[in-house]
């Protein structure tokens, strides 16, 4: 025992030099530099495809189902940043970001009065899905917990963000999510199918204000109304499908055969019910890919962030990479405990498989304790009965035993919490004394 204890000891010193020198350094920050510059220009384009998919999917669930902008991530989403003062780079502060409040994160009333032609939007409201009130609302017609429909946005936002995932996985974790937060299948069915659709057209149908020039296609004629184009996409059964479009509206909240559901789409008009002259929300997604592009550049001084000279050189000094080692520890520790478990239960079980156990028990520490939240907010406010049930059904979905996956879960349960409150304050504390902000 005392063996390995030295043997981890030594692993996890020579991991924590490697991250100093990869990162930290001097010469790991001028590497970060390079590598940016290499990466800029499909950067860009990168986020010139993706931005706007993500954002316009967001901004669809917020017509369905009456939600604020501000509700939605990524839309709550952006960042202002400064250079630091000379106090705080003498302590290591490289740059400062700030989370900032865009102002197209509005009420979904403001969205629709100032997004929307005003002939449209009465009835538009009128289409949208109320939230429920017990005794009065219809089944079906209503949902009851709009932080749940949040979460499942969130959820299938970010299972569509991994782009070259098996369409069985993203149906995995998008069903276990709604199975744990009690949300109708058909609902989640539903919003899975609008985003897959708003996504699938970006590059596949040209769409005025969507589509992405030299790299959107344009639209094939539908064959029963040529005005109209055509947009193939795979629905949640993992079917590939085509569905007749005009506008981006027509996928957001129009009426589409096989997909919408009754009494909660729109028949569309002709003309485009957005505003394309003076609309401030689809504004807002080109001005969101020019901040991005502004702010690439400073993306090593991110990374290398809270470091002082002395500590750049010397990694035993550098508090940075002692939070890191700490944090590894953790890993290991958790690790250790379900191989422990794995080798007294399933001793014969194959590595690849001791492996998907151990990833399984990782998840539960990494998923709830993202210090960058977008996309992982969902399991963050899970209570711990929903997130138990969605990571018990996502992984035996992978092929687990149940049985197996019970009881691991019953042995990181107790510590859990622990973990991902250390993991989230110690890089908080770190900043906030870097900075010279008291603790609170």
């Amino acid at each position: 025992m005392g063996f390995k204890l030295e043997e981890l000891i030594r692993e996890l010193d020579n991991q924590k030099r490697k991250y100093h020198e990869k990162l930290l350094s001097v010469d790991g920050e001028w590497s970060l530099v390079l590598r940016t510059m290499d990466v800029f220009d499909i950067a860009l384009d990168l986020s010139a495809l993706l931005i706007p998919e993500f954002y316009f999917s967001s901004m669809a669930g917020s017509l369905l189902f009456g939600l604020d902008l501000f509700d939605l991530e990524p839309l709550s989403l952006e960042f202002s940043w400064r250079y630091p003062t000379l106090d705080e780079w003498l302590n290591g502060v490289s740059i400062v970001f700030s989370r900032a409040a865009p102002g197209y994160a509005t009420p979904v009333e403001q969205f629709i009065s100032t997004g929307v032609k005003e002939e449209y939007r009465q009835e538009m409201r009128e289409t949208m899905v109320s939230k429920g009130v017990y005794g009065r609302s219809r089944y079906g017609q209503s949902y009851y917990d709009p932080a749940a429909v949040r979460k499942l946005l969130e959820q299938m936002l970010l299972v569509f963000f991994k782009k070259h995932a098996p369409h069985t996985s993203r149906r995995t974790a998008i069903e276990a999510t709604a199975k744990a937060l009690g949300i109708n299948p058909e609902l989640t069915r539903y919003v899975h199918d609008i985003a897959s659709m708003t996504m699938a057209s970006h590059v596949g149908c040209f769409i005025l204000d969507y589509g992405f020039l030299d790299a959107s296609y344009l639209c094939e004629e539908y064959e029963a109304d040529p005005s109209m184009g055509k947009v193939r996409y795979t629905d949640y059964d993992g079917v590939e499908k085509t569905a007749s479009i005009m506008t981006l509206a027509d996928m957001m909240f129009g009426c589409i055969l096989d997909v919408s559901a009754l009494d909660y789409c729109y028949l569309m008009p002709d003309e485009d019910v957005f505003h394309h002259s003076e609309n401030p929300y689809i504004d807002a997604v080109d001005q969101k890919i020019h901040r991005f592009r502004d702010r690439f550049m400073l993306t090593p001084l991110g990374f290398s962030n809270y470091v002082r000279g002395d500590e750049a050189e010397d990694y035993h000094k550098c508090e940075r990479t002692n939070v890191w080692g700490e944090l590894m520890a953790l890993r290991y520790t958790v690790e250790h405990v379900v191989e422990s478990f794995l080798a007294r239960e399933v001793p014969d079980l194959d590595p690849f498989s001791r492996r998907k156990y151990i990833s399984a028990a990782l998840q539960l520490v990494g998923h709830t304790g993202k210090r960058h939240r977008w996309g992982y907010g969902v399991f963050k406010y899970m209570a711990l009965e929903e997130l138990r049930e969605w990571w018990l059904d996502y992984w035996s979905k992978q092929g687990l035993d149940l049985k197996a996956l019970e009881k691991i879960f019953s042995l990181v349960e107790p510590w859990l919490q622990h973990i991902v409150r250390i993991k989230v304050e110690m890089g908080r504390r770190l900043r906030l004394q870097r900075l010279g902000i008291p603790l609170e």
